[in-house]
C-alpha cells in the first residue's frame, strides 16, 4: 500500500532529485514499512472518459461513465444521427486507432459509407525496453475461438543486425492458419518493435502469406530480416518426405 513520498534534498549524478518512496506491507500479521529511493515515479491511475457533465442523455446518446459512449459496428451511438470515435467509445484507446476510427466516421456520416469497426486491424505497441509489439489474435485468442493454427518464431539472437547492436532480446512470433500461410496474428518483441510490425500488418491487410513474405528482398543487415527469415521457416514445412524424395529423383536424372 502506498505511503507517501518525499523529496530527499539531494541531487543524484543524473541531475534529478532523490526521492524517497514508502510503501506498507502486511508480513505475518504485521505491517512493515519499506523505503525505497528513486528519481522517478510512474503513476498509473487509468484513464476515463471524459463523457459525463456533456447532457448527452438529452440528445439520446447513451453512455456509461466507466465503458464510455455507446456505438455500433459503424460507429453510430445510440441517436443515429450522431456518431463518436477515439478513447471516448472505443477499448482501443490509441492515437492511431482514434484517427482512422474518424476517418470511418467521415465517411460513415458524409458519403454513405459502410466502414466496420470490427473490420479494422490494428496493432500496438508497448514502449518498454525492449518494445512489444502486436497485430492479429494471440494464440490464447484462436484456442478460445478454436481456431488450429501453427507458430513460427525467429529469434534475434540469430540476426546479424541485433547481434552488431548488442541488441539480441526478443524474437518475432508469427502465427498462420494450420492448413495455410495466412497470417492470424504476430508479436515482436526487441529494439524496434514497434516499427516493424507494421509489415506484417501490411501482409495481413492485403491477405499475403507467410511464404510470400519469405520472397521479400530486406536489406541486409536489418532486424527486419528477421520477418523475411519467419517466412523461410513456413516454406520448410512444405518439404515434405515424398516432396524431397521427389527433389533427389530429380537431381540424379540431372546428374
Amino acid at each position: 500500500e502506498y505511503v507517501g513520498v518525499v523529496l530527499t534534498g539531494n541531487i543524484l549524478d543524473n541531475g534529478h532529485p532523490e526521492m524517497s518512496f514508502k510503501i506498507q506491507e502486511q508480513t505475518d500479521g504485521k505491517k512493515v514499512y519499506t523505503e525505497l529511493l528513486v528519481d522517478a515515479v510512474l503513476v498509473a491511475t487509468g484513464r476515463r472518459p471524459n463523457v459525463n457533465g456533456m447532457e448527452l442523455e438529452k440528445a439520446g446518446v447513451e453512455y456509461d461513465g466507466r465503458a464510455g459512449i455507446v456505438v455500433n459496428d459503424k460507429l453510430q451511438t445510440t441517436n443515429q444521427n450522431i456518431y463518436s470515435a477515439g478513447d471516448c467509445c472505443s477499448q482501443y484507446k490509441f492515437t492511431h486507432a482514434a484517427d482512422f476510427m474518424a476517418r470511418a466516421v467521415v465517411r460513415n456520416a458524409l458519403f454513405f459509407g459502410k466502414e466496420r469497426m470490427s473490420q479494422m486491424l490494428i496493432p500496438y505497441a508497448t514502449f518498454t525496453d525492449p518494445e512489444i509489439a502486436s497485430v492479429g489474435l494471440y494464440g490464447k485468442d484462436l484456442d478460445a475461438k478454436v481456431v488450429p493454427f501453427r507458430t513460427f518464431e525467429k529469434h534475434f539472437k540469430d540476426n546479424d543486425r541485433a547481434i552488431c547492436d548488442g541488441e539480441t532480446e526478443g524474437m518475432v512470433r508469427i502465427r498462420v492458419d494450420a492448413k495455410s500461410d495466412k497470417i492470424l496474428g504476430a508479436t515482436i518483441i526487441g529494439k524496434n518493435a514497434g516499427n516493424m510490425i507494421s509489415e506484417i500488418t501490411l501482409a495481413m491487410q492485403s491477405g499475403t502469406g507467410l511464404g510470400t513474405l519469405a520472397s521479400v528482398i530486406h536489406p541486409y543487415p536489418t532486424t527486419a530480416e528477421a520477418i523475411r527469415q519467419a517466412g523461410d521457416l513456413f516454406n520448410r514445412t512444405k518439404l515434405t518426405p515424398a516432396t524431397k524424395s521427389i527433389l533427389r529423383g530429380l537431381i540424379k536424372v540431372q546428374r
